[in-house]
């Protein structure tokens, strides 16, 4: 049943992406199922669905974070249904450590995240994906919403460092070789 239900999932993500446009890139297996995905840039309230769809069409159980304030019924059921992950960005440090913590409690677990601050021309970027990371020892996996390809792609990924200011550096250099420049306030 796991089996159909995979399959039905990858439909519906591949669908997805048909309606409008865009392509998908298959995450590299040799990951795991351990560590943190992030996407830039983060330009709309809708980068959910792509996180979503991305899932599906590489069959991954990952918990897309979104703003607590979605969780309403009845986008909860769905949203409980695909297991994304509620966060109240109020509590900043105290979602690192939750999170964090979700991975010594799980055989599966990628978040995924399209950082705060690549949206209404900010020039600092938030960087809890780091600090996540770090604290549950996983790799960072780089995915880039390429709108001008109409394309998720998938950019390398890393571990962090001792410096977050030169993973960041990294992590800034790679997308910009692909195309995107990232706010690099904290750079």
């Amino acid at each position: 049943m796991k089996f159909i239900f995979s399959w039905i999932k990858y439909g519906i993500g591949m669908l997805f992406f048909k309606m409008i446009g865009w392509k998908c890139e298959i995450i590299p297996k040799e990951l795991g199922n351990k560590y943190v995905l992030i996407g830039f840039p983060h330009n709309t309230n809708m980068d959910a669905p792509f996180g979503i769809g991305f899932s599906f069409v590489n069959r991954i159980q990952s918990s897309p974070m979104i703003k607590k304030e979605w969780m309403f019924w009845p986008m909860s059921i769905i949203f409980k249904w695909m297991n994304v992950m509620p966060v109240d960005r109020n509590a900043a440090s105290d979602i690192v450590d939750q999170v964090a913590e979700e991975f010594s409690k799980r055989d599966v677990f990628i978040p995924v995240i399209f950082p705060e601050g690549t949206r209404k021309e900010v020039k600092k970027i938030k960087t809890g994906f780091w600090h996540i990371a770090d604290k549950a020892n996983v790799p960072l996996v780089l995915l880039y919403k390429d709108d001008a390809r109409k394309r998720l792609r998938i950019l390398g990924h890393l571990r962090t460092s001792e410096s977050k200011s030169e993973d960041l550096i990294r992590i800034r250099d790679i997308y910009r070789d692909a195309g995107y420049q990232i706010p690099s306030g904290d750079v």
